[in-house]
């Protein structure tokens, strides 16, 4: 089992080596979402270096054994998630599944890839959480086919506060693998990220829907 402070560690610098994470602080881009952010995260990049992705999904089932939680099931979410969930499906000899992000217009015309989840727990792994409004839909998709949710697992997340209010609402608990904060301090470690941008930074992750226009910055178009 890999020790938490270390394995954290170890995974910020995988995501910063890896180019998982990058800096616009001075070009910062628009979500679909709406939010302007100086940061994009994307960890699909890890399954591409199978030593990075072998210790996030290591660490994660490390994790899990640590939080004790309780599911029957492991799934994804349509996109950046199914890889990751997959991956750590098969190494916890669970059932795997995948979320659609809408409807199939044919056959069942189910949001549930894999198989039935009525009556079942459902664990679901994103890749990384910033407004988490495509996590929440899926667990309303999960849920109205009879699914039992309360928690879901991530590599990264930004903890926006709004986001937690809406998790906390449908009462699903969000558990982060790495701390964002963990992520700056390793990204100037390695030059990746000037030390005099870490305040900048560090105040969108506590107040990201008022920074840009706080910054006075004009965003890059739409990113989804």
């Amino acid at each position: 089992m890999y020790e938490s402070r270390i394995a954290e560690d170890i995974l910020a610098e995988h995501l910063v080596r890896c180019g998982a994470v990058s800096f616009l602080t001075e070009t910062p881009m628009r979500l679909k979402s709406g939010l302007v952010t100086p940061i994009y995260v994307d960890n699909r990049t890890l399954t591409c270096y199978p030593e990075a992705w072998r210790d996030i999904i290591e660490t994660t089932v490390s994790r899990l054994d640590q939080l004790k939680l309780e599911y029957d099931v492991v799934a994804g979410v349509e996109g950046a998630g199914v890889s990751h969930s997959a991956a750590l499906a098969y190494r916890l000899y669970k059932p795997s599944i995948f979320v659609r992000q809408q409807p199939k217009t044919y056959g069942n015309k189910s949001r549930v890839e894999g198989g039935s989840v009525k009556g079942k727990r459902v664990l679901i792994i994103e890749d990384h959480i910033s407004t988490g409004l495509s996590l929440l839909s899926a667990i309303e998709g999960l849920k109205a086919e009879g699914a039992i949710v309360t928690d879901c697992v991530a590599i990264t997340s930004f903890g926006i506060d709004e986001t937690k209010k809406l998790f906390e609402r449908e009462q699903v608990t969000c558990h982060e693998i790495v701390r964002f904060e963990k992520v700056l301090d390793k990204a100037i470690e390695l030059g990746k990220l000037e030390a005099d941008k870490k305040d900048s930074l560090v105040d969108w992750l506590n107040n990201p829907w008022t920074w840009a226009a706080r910054h006075q910055l004009v965003p890059n178009a739409n990113e989804n």
